[in-house]
């Protein structure tokens, strides 16, 4: 499987980097109690978390800004330090929000068995539609990142992913991305993955990874 972005992407957002990281044989389950003290742990260290001056959740309202958004990560971690807490969906999902939420960095995971043919980051031209996870079709902005394979669209910077590659009680191979529209370290982004993996490894001891970046 192949993973590129096309030139009008690196045109629009030259500074945009990605990576990806392949999880395979991790039968996904609904719950594991050392995880769940991790993510209590992670609850306690985002109360104290200053969001107003964090310069990756800063980055990334930028980009949503230009729609008149604000970042949904941002959104969560502020419900996180007024005393909500991370949801419980499944050991994938789980593992993947917990860092997500940790180091700012947008991701998406996915099925991998679920995805056709390669998969090419791209920009949107406006008007183009897809069904997100909550079963809703949605049109896409003008201008935002998106991802797709040989079938369609994937996920977007904006709306998420698509409801056809979602993680589900049956994945057992994940590819999981992180999405950054502008500069951001490759170091960075290589720890946020190895975050998800360290979560893994909590229900999967042996699970591997191999992680590339793209851009």
């Amino acid at each position: 499987m192949e993973i590129e972005l096309e030139p009008e992407l690196k045109t629009k957002y030259p500074e945009a980097v990605f990576a990806s990281m392949i999880v395979m044989n991790v039968p996904n389950c609904k719950k594991n109690e050392v995880l769940e003290e991790r993510k209590r742990k992670a609850e306690m260290e985002l109360k104290r978390m200053d969001v107003e001056r964090d310069s990756v959740l800063q980055s990334y309202n930028a980009y949503f800004n230009k729609w008149g958004k604000t970042y949904p990560i941002e959104f969560q971690i502020n419900t996180i330090r007024r005393g909500g807490k991370l949801p419980q969906v499944s050991v994938l999902v789980d593992s993947m929000f917990v860092a997500e939420l940790k180091n700012g960095i947008l991701t998406s995971g996915h099925d991998l068995d679920a995805i056709k043919g390669d998969l090419v980051f791209d920009v949107s031209e406006g008007g183009e539609r897809y069904l997100m996870l909550n079963g809703k079709e949605q049109e896409l902005k003008e201008n935002d990142i998106i991802l797709k394979d040989e079938e369609g669209i994937l996920a977007s910077v904006l709306y998420g992913p698509a409801r056809r590659t979602s993680i589900t009680s049956d994945t057992r191979n994940v590819l999981c991305f992180a999405w950054c529209p502008y500069r951001m370290d490759d170091r960075l982004i290589t720890a946020h993955l190895n975050d998800i993996l360290s979560n893994l490894r909590i229900v999967f001891e042996s699970a591997t990874s191999e992680i590339q970046i793209h851009r």
